[in-house]
């Protein structure tokens, strides 16, 4: 397993806030521990759903190099834009910002992604029947045997984050993903946060 704590610390915002991308749960947890946990190659395509102010986006660009593409998607234009002004600063060319509601369909080709990651975007709203195309969006993206990472908040009372309704815990994300082929490997406790990571049934 790659030890991407030593080994991915570098350029992408060391030290640094998201300036003006927008609000974002990477600064809030151990991002190295979620990176070495999905384990990224070299070469990975990585799609990054509903990804907000981009920070796993721009991380994951770094680690699977230029061999590799990450989709970062959201239905946010002033969002992409800002991802796409960072990764230029930070010379990374293999990011593409695609804009689209993942509630409704990924405009994203078939069977083409190693790895999807919901970063805090589930909750409970996009486990009904209005985001009911999200899972099988999913399905179709993944290659055969990818991984589909999921990061929530803990269903517990806290000074930040949704309400206490709309929140997700692990058991309710399982029976959920289970119904469209997705085997759960891990579960990872990252504080007020946790994260499960999904391999698609081959």
């Amino acid at each position: 397993m790659k030890k991407c704590r030593e080994e991915h610390q570098g350029g992408f915002n060391k030290g640094k806030k998201h300036g003006n991308r927008g609000p974002s749960s990477f600064y809030k947890l151990d991002s190295s521990l979620v990176f070495e946990k999905m384990n990224l190659e070299k070469g990975d395509i990585f799609v990054d759903l509903g990804c907000g102010a981009g920070d796993y986006s721009l991380r994951a660009a770094e680690i699977i190099g230029l061999q590799g593409k990450v989709y970062a998607v959201d239905v946010w234009t002033k969002m992409l834009d800002g991802i796409n002004e960072e990764a230029l600063r930070l010379h990374l060319t293999n990011i593409e910002t695609v804009e689209s509601d993942i509630c409704l369909t990924v405009t994203i080709g078939d069977n083409c992604a190693d790895q999807c990651l919901l970063a805090t975007v589930m909750h409970a709203n996009k486990m009904s029947e209005e985001c009911k195309n999200l899972y099988p969006e999913i399905v179709r993206i993944l290659k055969a045997g990818g991984q589909l990472s999921v990061i929530e908040c803990k269903k517990e009372e806290m000074p930040f984050g949704p309400p206490l309704g709309m929140r997700i815990s692990p058991e309710e994300l399982e029976e959920a993903l289970a119904g469209y082929g997705f085997l759960k490997q891990e579960y990872v406790d990252l504080g007020y946060y946790y994260m499960m990571l999904f391999r698609a049934d081959s």
